[in-house]
């Protein structure tokens, strides 16, 4: 969306700001009730995104396989099945050299028990009082660490039953039921107004695709740029730890900061100085992601002021948590497009009063 198409002309109309605090009080509720049910809202959530990928995948593939028959396309779609499934095999088989760690992991080892040690040593020395409230405050975080490890398998649980209830009942609408919901969605818009609801959906589909496709090309970006660093450093599973960072990127803030603890873990198993590289291939890839990549190829793709961004991150987190931080520039790109275009809309049913 342009800026031209942003700068609209502000109306006296009381009609059109009533309006405008109605729609902008739905988008908060909706919200509200979205992440209430935050769990639910990341299921329902990633599934659309497999879907909004497989209908692109189909489309390319039916794009590319116009011109063969029935049973040509079936075959290639077998053989770029088994293509996929041997990447996945190599990918999964990377994962398995960070097993090969675990028998290798005397420096780690080394470190702890020296730490321990000396934190029993600086206890020992402690007044008696003092010593006793430290000794209940590492106990109080070990408490809190393994009750975070029950929360997170509860979650993981919740997560794998509703993906196993919910994703065939969301592909099955999909595959058999796509037209007659874009015929029931059509008809909840009034006829005058259908040109401006397309118009809407068609910003907030361009927006959004935008805004996913550069987070995937930065993901993407860092994943390779980690990948490359810890090959050359020789660090096992270097892959998998690659993809995790390119990952974990799309976390603002705190991810990049999580992506550099395996690597450093699986650094010092062989040694610090490892470690020590693996903390500058992680430094490297994040200076080319805020030098570079966000500066030049994000904004470009999404118009959204480095201001903003930090103020929506930060409000979002302190309200929902990570999720919000995750998610708070596409609800902040959806939202914006959803006012622009009822403002536009509003301006036009209810013009400006004639002042005799």
């Amino acid at each position: 969306m342009s800026k031209s198409q942003i700068q609209l002309p502000l109306t006296t109309n009381r009609n059109v700001w009533v309006s405008m605090a109605i729609i902008a009080s739905i988008l908060c509720g909706i919200i509200m009730i979205l992440f209430y049910f935050q769990e639910l809202f990341v299921v329902v959530l990633l599934g659309l995104c497999f879907i909004v990928l497989f209908d692109k995948g189909v489309k390319i593939f039916n794009r590319y396989t116009k011109k063969h028959t029935r049973k040509q396309k079936q075959v290639i779609a077998v053989i770029l099945l088994l293509i996929l499934g041997n990447i996945a095999g190599f990918f999964f088989t990377r994962i398995a050299d960070i097993s090969h760690l675990l028998s290798n992991l005397e420096n780690l080892q080394l470190m702890i028990e020296i730490g321990m040690r000396l934190l029993m040593d600086i206890l020992s020395a402690l007044p008696e009082n003092v010593a006793d409230r430290m000794n209940d405050f590492i106990i109080g975080i070990l408490d809190s660490m393994y009750a975070y490890v029950g929360v997170v398998i509860s979650q993981a649980l919740f997560y794998i039953l509703a993906i196993v209830l919910i994703y065939p009942i969301m592909f099955k609408m999909y595959l058999k039921d796509t037209d007659r919901i874009k015929t029931m969605l059509a008809g909840l818009v009034p006829s005058r107004f259908e040109k401006e609801a397309k118009q809407t959906v068609s910003a907030i589909l361009m927006q959004s695709n935008n805004f996913f496709v550069a987070k995937i090309i930065e993901s993407i970006c860092i994943a390779m740029i980690c990948c490359v660093g810890f090959y050359i450093i020789g660090l096992p599973g270097w892959l998998f730890l690659g993809i995790l960072a390119g990952l974990l990127n799309n976390v603002p803030y705190i991810g990049p900061i999580f992506s550099t603890i395996p690597p450093i873990v699986a650094g010092f198993a062989l040694g610090w100085e490892t470690a020590v590289w693996a903390v500058v291939v992680c430094a490297i890839a994040q200076i080319v992601d805020n030098i570079y990549l966000i500066p030049f190829m994000i904004s470009s793709k999404v118009s959204v002021s480095p201001f903003t961004t930090v103020v929506l991150i930060l409000t979002f987190s302190q309200l929902f948590g990570a999720l919000g931080m995750i998610l708070s520039i596409p609800i902040y790109i959806v939202c914006k497009i959803i006012l622009i275009e009822s403002y536009k809309l509003l301006v036009r049913v209810f013009p400006e009063p004639i002042i005799d």
